[in-house]
């Protein structure tokens, strides 16, 4: 039986976790913090509320293709409960009030009744995404031989391999608000339309109209602690408060790893090390050179605030997603503010008492709104000065959402705000990322490093092989699992 350690509990660490240990290997799961799951988690606070810390939907679990092969595998469906909302977005523009509905047919009527000078666009948009996302899904099991055959077989992404979102929106249209509201979920994965993957977005979105967006009942923390449940029943460990600082090597190959817990230095020798960790951390613990050429993705900030009632039986029925770009008449006048204050930047509002997100009792609810954000906005802050930041942000985003929930900041019971310096502090990534490299035009189209070419019998899962997000996590441990079963 051979021995696998994995550095890291995120998805990806805990799906190639589960996947493994069902196939008998000895599966050590090391985690840094005192619970699994990285940005799948909640935590508790005080008045009954149980806070997600990153999910504010996934998309369609159930949609055939290589998720629901690893949620069937896995036996996801038996175990966790997903929910819909009624609609993929609301958003709200300079001139336009929009909600983007479910399902192809659904999105594209309500975009051509709103912009019927652009219907021979929108057409070739859900087109074009289409027949990127159908090769994508070919391409994740691509053959040998198709790889000599590419430009043929993957025409779509092979043409737009290093083509921008919004080159592609400002060929097939000339509203500038229908870019606008074609990319109001862009903060899903990045920030600057101008350099995002028109590849990735097609990939994403599609995924979304397709079959809509999701939230795992309870809370992102039980499709982990379910995950987790897979690797202890097969005879696996996990161990948390495990900081793991050195990767040890032998002859070329991985051969185990050096973690700190209580004060102690540990050593544990395994044949198979997967890292959850980016390259750059992981080749440094293993004292190996490795040239960083690749952005690194985005932040973000996160305003957790749990009501004393539930909102939806004080506003009524509104969308579960609502998007506040009101400054914001173009994708230029979007992206030039990223470079000003975070006030004058675009949020979404989640409001989980829309859907049975079974985070607080039913009389009171949760809501967050989030934002881009960026490490170097608060790292050279002073204690003092950091504090007091995010206090008047937290103030603005409650006032600001009285402009749609009139009195709304009288309900406010708790109000906690998360920054790109709290998930550093939590996730240990570089700059605070949630989503590993960023998904550029430039970097996003190449072959996944879930195998190291540095060193063997070191694999790699999370958001640095594929993208961020819990959907690529969750495949990008399929993938080494792949790799080291073959």
């Amino acid at each position: 039986m051979k021995s696998v350690v994995i550095i890291g509990g995120g998805l990806g660490g805990l799906t190639s976790g589960a996947l493994l240990a069902k196939q008998g290997y000895r599966v050590t799961l090391l985690e840094q913090h005192n619970i699994i799951g990285g940005s799948a988690t909640r935590f508790k606070r005080r008045g009954g509320f149980n806070v997600e810390v990153g999910l504010h939907e996934m998309d369609d679990p159930f949609a055939e293709g290589s998720k629901k092969e690893i949620f069937t595998a896995l036996g996801v469906y038996d175990n966790i409960e997903f929910v819909q909302p009624k609609e993929l977005f609301h958003v709200k523009t300079a001139n336009y009030d929009f909600t983007m509905p479910d399902g192809f047919t659904e999105a594209y009527s309500a975009l051509v009744a709103t912009f019927p000078d652009e219907t021979e666009g929108i057409k070739a948009y859900f087109e074009l995404i289409t027949a990127i996302a159908l090769e994508y899904e070919k391409l994740v099991n691509m053959k040998w031989w198709q790889k000599l055959l590419f430009p043929f077989i993957f025409k779509s992404i092979f043409k737009y391999r290093q083509t921008s979102l919004q080159e592609v929106l400002d060929t097939l249209f000339k509203d500038e608000e229908l870019k606008l509201i074609l990319c109001t979920n862009i903060q899903y994965y990045h920030d600057r339309p101008s350099d995002f993957s028109f590849l990735y977005h097609s990939i994403a979105q599609y995924a979304y109209y397709n079959g809509g967006g999701w939230f795992i009942k309870g809370g992102s923390q039980e499709l982990s602690n379910y995950l987790a449940s897979i690797i202890t029943e097969y005879n696996g460990t996990i161990i948390k408060k495990a900081n793991v600082v050195k990767v040890l090597q032998k002859k070329g190959s991985a051969i185990g790893v050096v973690y700190e817990k209580k004060g102690t230095s540990i050593s544990l020798e395994a044949d198979i090390i997967i890292s959850n960790a980016s390259p750059m951390q992981t080749y440094e613990m293993a004292s190996l050179p490795y040239t960083q050429d690749k952005t690194v993705g985005i932040s973000l900030y996160t305003l957790y605030l749990g009501f004393s009632q539930n909102i939806k039986t004080v506003y009524g029925e509104k969308a579960y997603s609502q998007f506040n770009y009101s400054k914001f008449d173009s994708l230029d006048t979007y992206t030039s503010s990223l470079q000003r204050p975070m006030l004058e930047r675009g949020h979404v509002f989640v409001d989980y008492s829309q859907i049975d997100a079974a985070l607080t009792d039913k009389d009171k609810s949760l809501g967050v709104i989030c934002g881009v954000d960026y490490l170097k906005d608060w790292e050279v802050l002073s204690d003092e000065a950091y504090k007091a930041k995010k206090e008047q942000l937290t103030i603005t985003l409650i006032a600001e959402l009285e402009a749609t929930h009139p009195g709304i900041s009288k309900l406010v019971e708790y109000a906690e705000l998360a920054t790109a310096k709290t998930m550093q502090r939590y996730l240990k990534t570089p700059e605070g990322t949630a989503y590993g490299f960023a998904p550029t035009a430039k970097q996003f189209f190449r072959e996944p490093e879930v195998k190291s070419n540095k060193l063997e019998n070191l694999y790699f899962v999370g958001a640095w092989v594929i993208g961020g997000g819990f959907t690529p996590a969750i495949m990008s441990g399929a993938m080494a699992s792949r790799e080291i079963t073959k």
